[in-house]
């Protein structure tokens, strides 16, 4: 790999500065140069928040406009905010839930309306509550679907187990392991 630019994207509280610091502690700990960094405004009131990781051969923290090859999304609407981040090219892990905004007077969109607006690119439609339960972590399903679908070749599941504290985690990130195995075998369509 010369180089791999993530930008998981969601609202405070749903763990996105965690999953993209457990990211960046993964590879790191395998010897690649990492390279993370916060955005956030309100988060603690549910306002927006997103990490940049940046891997390999890259001199900045920062994900150039157009530069992100994933982006992970744990909210639909942020996937919208931050879309100018990804690449042409790029593949958006898309949690399907939309919160509504928590600001009056804010257009809220639905989900299908997001999808339409993200047609141009590669998305993959996830239900976090589907895949792990309710008492599941989304941020965690979604790491281990990564993994499975683009990180595996890179690293080995248990660099990620080993980073995840409580065992809710670890079973939510075999949840979403186990998802994209089936999804895969079994041809399902998951993308939009």
């Amino acid at each position: 790999m010369d180089k791999l630019s993530v930008l998981i994207a969601g609202i405070g509280g749903q763990g996105v500065v965690t999953a993209g610091r457990i990211i960046a502690e993964a590879f790191g700990n395998k010897g690649y140069r990492v390279f993370e960094a916060e955005t956030h405004g309100l988060s603690q009131r549910g306002g927006a928040v997103n990490v940049h990781v940046r891997i390999g051969n890259v001199e900045a923290p920062l994900i150039p406009r157009g530069g992100a090859d994933i982006m992970i999304a744990l909210e639909a609407t942020e996937a919208l905010r931050n879309i100018e981040y990804l690449s042409k090219s790029g593949e958006i892990f898309l949690n399907a839930s939309v919160k509504p905004p928590s600001l009056p007077k804010v257009q809220e969109h639905d989900a299908e309306q997001i999808l339409g607006r993200l047609k141009d690119w590669k998305v993959y439609v996830l239900d976090c509550n589907k895949i792990t339960g309710n008492a599941g972590k989304c941020n965690t399903a979604l790491l281990g679907i990564v993994y499975q679908a683009r990180f595996s070749e890179y690293l080995e599941e248990e660099d990620f187990l080993s980073l995840l504290r409580d065992q809710n985690n670890r079973n939510s990130f075999l949840a979403g392991v186990r998802y994209w195995e089936r999804v895969k075998e079994q041809g399902l369509a998951v993308q939009k």
